[in-house]
């Protein structure tokens, strides 16, 4: 069914003439990236704006999971886990739009987290995949959530990473704070073509680990920093975030928790929640209940809260393949 789905698509890593990709990977090329024996291949998807980027580990003749990353992330979050699960089933591990490679929203867009769950169905029929099975972290575990509540009958599992509804916010905070985004939302707009501000190399790998309020191992930023980050025109010694910056701004709209109850319920696939204990994320009392609810009404849900950062499938790869692979087997996921 899934035979030369890819094929077409495929570039070799060789091929890619990206200036992100060369011009960090050159300076990071004596602090070789951990790659085991998986070369990953780089496709882009096209679509109305442009074109989603995203890398293949594994036979390209078989479908493969969808791995999908979180907020500011990229494809390369998959770096470390990938090659120890592509031999079981291939990887296609994409950038969101606005994030790595792939295109922006035009000038005059804004990037609302419920569109990521369109691209999601615009992907499995673009491949003309029958189901469709996920890796998500994050965003893309809330993305991957969503889909699968929404077409329970097309997905064939689900594996979560640290995250899997929106976390509960406080309504008054977040009615505070819309006034101030929608402000630097509309400054943003007018800097699309502007370069960002540009550091040193150790700069930038200090700022991406603090931003995450040290969830990625200072190690562990050099796998995001292939896809997301440029050398500056200025001065090539330096580099800036190349990410779109209106995600900077993106409007977390909280929901009705009745709506997130009705949603969770209808999780009905094998679904495995891997959940950081170090992680701040969904761990807010609803956060709590509806992964309860979602135990209580999907018994193919297996739950691990195990010790590690809201990036613990990044920083502790085994840790979190351990986990996978005997649920690939509990529910003969792998044929």
């Amino acid at each position: 069914m899934a035979k030369n789905l890819l094929k077409s698509l495929i570039l070799t890593s060789k091929s890619v003439k990206n200036k992100s990709s060369i011009g960090i990977t050159s300076v990071l090329f004596s602090r070789r990236l951990h790659m085991g024996d998986a070369t990953p291949k780089e496709i882009k998807i096209p679509v109305k704006w442009g074109h989603v980027s995203g890398k293949l580990w594994g036979n390209e003749n078989e479908q493969p999971i969808l791995a999908l990353h979180g907020w500011q992330d990229n494809a390369g979050t998959w770096d470390t886990l990938a090659p120890l699960l592509y031999k079981k089933r291939p990887i296609l591990a994409i950038d969101f739009p606005g994030h790595g490679l792939s295109s922006w929203y035009p000038p005059g867009m804004v990037y609302y987290p419920w569109e990521f769950a369109r691209l999601i169905l615009y992907i499995k029929q673009y491949y003309k995949w029958e189901k469709i099975s996920f890796l998500g972290h994050s965003m893309g575990s809330i993305a991957a959530l969503r889909f699968a509540t929404l077409f329970p009958d097309e997905v064939t599992f689900y594996i979560a990473i640290d995250s899997l509804i929106a976390d509960d916010y406080d309504l008054n905070a977040v009615i505070d704070k819309y006034p101030t985004t929608v402000l630097k939302m509309q400054k943003a707009q007018s800097r699309l073509n502007d370069e960002p501000p540009s550091y040193t190399l150790d700069e930038i790998i200090k700022i991406w680990h603090k931003s995450t309020r040290q969830s990625i191992a200072m190690d562990s930023v050099k796998y995001l920093l292939t896809r997301g980050s440029k050398p500056s025109m200025s001065d090539p010694n330096k580099f800036y975030f190349s990410r779109d910056s209106r995600l900077k701004h993106t409007l977390f709209n909280p929901e009705d928790k009745r709506f997130v109850e009705a949603i969770v319920k209808r999780l009905t696939c094998p679904t495995l929640y891997v959940k950081g204990l170090d992680s701040p994320f969904a761990s807010d009392d609803f956060s709590v209940e509806m992964r309860e609810l979602i135990k209580k009404t999907n018994p193919k849900f297996d739950c691990h809260l195990v010790p590690g950062t809201h990036h613990l499938h990044l920083n502790e790869p085994e840790k979190v393949a351990n986990l996978i692979l005997p649920f690939y087997e509990k529910y003969n996921l792998i044929k």
